[in-house]
């Protein structure tokens, strides 16, 4: 698998200038952040936070987030094409569950970008969406989700997403300290980038980008949910598998029990084919 590809899988997670000085009034409530562990810095609204469990901002009162997910630099040319073109963006963001209204470029701290504005249905609510695709030392791309009735102007929005500018990279270990877990790299194994704040990148082999899929890769993601009983675990590791990109077809040979980051769990192994190429893979899932 191309690695700036799965960087970019993982994600299945706007505007005048002349409305810029009223709604900056807002943005401006508060001193530019930087996003820990990613390159982004920017003026957030007033109401949001650092989030605790992924790279970006939350905000208590209206539950809307702001999620940074920074890929490699050559994720950028497979990305720009669905950004440049609305019938391209609304196929490919579709699979993710996403309607894409419009796209249009807006000026940033960092340049100019895309951004695409829309909408999402998510566990019985929906979601008003912006997404903006920059270019920096890595590819940066960057959501804000609102649910609905959360009062929040979508000017403020684009403020707000036109104060962003990209920094220098922080380094790995940085990345790890920001991640809402621990975890550590075994031999063959090393460690190649985070994803998102909330997950952790592995391969085994020279390449750092594998375009024809022949290393192994290990991820390691961490994700708020909804409580899980017991006697859904197995159900709840399946449906999160088929959900993977790449093994939406996969064949489960083998269930089992286990202890995964001090929890119970469940491991769940088998066989997939990608390019038509049978791996095999391994699904460990804990609550």
């Amino acid at each position: 698998m191309n690695v700036a590809t799965f960087h970019a899988a993982l994600l299945r997670c706007f505007l005048a200038i002349s409305l810029l000085g009223a709604s900056l009034g807002l943005a401006q409530a508060q001193d530019r952040k930087a996003i820990t562990g990613t390159t982004v810095s920017l003026v957030p609204l007033a109401g949001f936070t650092p989030a605790t469990t992924f790279a970006g901002l939350e905000s208590a009162s209206t539950k809307a987030s702001l999620l940074v997910v920074e890929l490699p630099p050559q994720a950028h040319d497979q990305l720009a094409p669905l950004f440049a073109d609305r019938e391209k963006a609304k196929a490919n963001f579709a699979r993710q569950n996403i309607t894409v209204d419009d796209i249009e470029p807006i000026q940033t701290g960092a340049g100019p970008a895309p951004l695409i504005t829309g909408s999402q249905e998510a566990n019985g609510t929906s979601y008003d969406k912006w997404i903006v695709l920059l270019k920096g030392e890595k590819t940066v791309m960057i959501t804000v989700q609102s649910p609905d009735g959360a009062d929040l102007d979508p000017d403020d929005i684009v403020a707000m997403l036109k104060t962003v500018s990209l920094g220098a990279p922080p380094s790995i270990a940085d990345k790890l300290k920001a991640l809402p877990f621990t975890v550590a790299a075994a031999e063959p194994f090393r460690i190649l980038d985070t994803l998102g704040g909330s997950g952790v990148l592995m391969t085994a082999g020279p390449l750092d980008v594998d375009p024809s899929g022949t290393q192994p890769i290990i991820v390691v993601a961490y994700q708020l949910s909804a409580p899980i009983p017991a006697d859904k675990l197995e159900a709840g590791a399946e449906a999160l598998l088929k959900q993977t990109k790449n093994l939406e077809t996969a064949t489960i040979t083998a269930r089992e029990r286990v202890t995964f980051a001090g929890a119970p769990g469940i491991l769940l192994s088998g066989t997939a084919t990608d390019r038509g190429t049978e791996k095999r893979f391994a699904q460990y899932m804990a609550v």
